[in-house]
């Protein structure tokens, strides 16, 4: 038994120093780890001028239909243009869904502008006099350059006759470095898109 207890003893001294560098290395992994970045998670608050639709109105905003990766919470950016490509940003994200968040922003914006028509969703309106389709084609940044929303419009009426038909392009110029920056340019893309329907959903009613 002594014999056998010394051999052990002999191998645990052998192997001793192997053990500590493996140790050590180890806690050297460990104290050399970046600590990991938190997400962020983006909002768009469009807002433009009081107006008046010259209606009593009540105009649903449908869900909104998303195309491609852009119906995805990460930021997308446009990285290249021969040919024309996507990516996503990690660790960039908006807060909800892209259908939600834009339905959300546009109807907030008409909402409060708007001086005599009531805007809502199919949650917030009983009945309506008018039915308004958005579809989102384009929700991308050029990282330190602009930032660009395209949204194609449909308002019908009650009788389901197409009162009105466009699309709408709008895009704002970065300023700044930055991810912040680039919201912010989308949340002033999306304000200047929503102005121009305004005004023509205005002479169609």
């Amino acid at each position: 038994m002594t014999a056998h207890k010394n051999d052990f003893t002999h191998m645990s001294v052998k192997w001793a120093p192997f053990m500590a560098i493996c140790a050590s290395l180890f806690l050297a992994a460990c104290a050399a780890a970046p600590a990991r970045v938190a997400d962020k998670y983006y909002d768009l608050q469009p807002r433009i001028g009081s107006f008046m639709f010259g209606s009593n109105a009540s105009i649903r905003v449908d869900s909104i239909t998303v195309k491609g990766l852009q119906s995805g919470r990460p930021l997308v950016i446009q990285a290249g243009d021969a040919p024309v490509h996507y990516e996503e940003v990690r660790g960039h994200l908006w807060h909800v869904a892209p259908s939600t968040l834009l339905q959300r922003a546009i109807v907030d914006a008409l909402s409060d502008a708007s001086g005599d028509a009531t805007i809502g969703t199919s949650e917030t309106l009983d009945t309506n006099d008018f039915r308004l389709k958005l579809t989102v084609t384009k929700l991308v940044i050029m990282p330190d350059e602009a930032a660009a929303i395209d949204i194609e419009a449909v308002l019908k009426n009650k009788s389901g006759d197409i009162l009105l038909v466009e699309t709408y392009q709008g895009q704002t110029g970065v300023r700044g470095a930055g991810y912040d920056a680039a919201v912010l340019a989308m949340q002033d893309a999306l304000a200047d898109v929503i102005t121009r329907l305004a005004a023509d959903i205005r002479q169609a009613l």
